[in-house]
């Protein structure tokens, strides 16, 4: 949900480049690197996530990575990614995975690091969920100016979600 509200303010990062042109897509269909344990990892894709409810998204991912796991996607499922992809988490390390399909074209992926850390504020200390995000960029398609604005506009969506999201 906060990669479909970033894209808005930074819809180029939904871009791919070729040899002869730069396609910036509509839809955003997020690619979900999913680990296979000995048989690898494959990349399913969350598509239109941008017509989506934080519920349907969730649906979907759940689907997507129990059909994946099952052997049970067709080709459908792991084509047409257009987006900076959240990561398959590793326990709590999260890592960028890209897909086939988008290695020649534009290279952007999220990955964050979660765990608890100290937090302090003006009334004390606490402990408090903490992310890193990192945003991977190909400068023929965006620039430094849209990339600090898709990482303002991700953070902030994720800093202000509602409580109980």
């Amino acid at each position: 949900m906060a990669s479909v509200a970033a894209m808005k303010v930074a819809p180029a990062v939904n871009g791919r480049w070729y040899d002869d042109r730069i396609d910036i897509y509509d839809d955003v269909n997020i690619g979900i690197g999913t680990a296979l344990g000995e048989k690898g990892l494959i990349v399913p894709v969350i598509h239109r996530a941008q017509s989506l409810s934080l519920l349907e998204i969730a649906k979907a991912l759940t689907d997507v990575t129990e059909r994946a796991r099952g052997g049970k996607l067709n080709q459908d499922d792991v084509r047409g990614g257009t987006s900076p992809s959240p990561t398959t988490a590793y326990r709590a390390r999260w890592l960028p995975r890209p897909s086939s399909s988008t290695s020649r074209n534009l290279r952007s992926w999220v990955s964050e690091s979660l765990r608890s850390a100290p937090w302090c504020a003006m009334t004390g200390s606490s402990s408090a969920p903490m992310a890193y995000v990192t945003l991977t960029i190909d400068h023929r398609v965006i620039d430094a100016f849209q990339t600090n604005a898709w990482l303002t506009k991700f953070v902030e969506t994720l800093e202000n979600r509602p409580s109980e999201a």
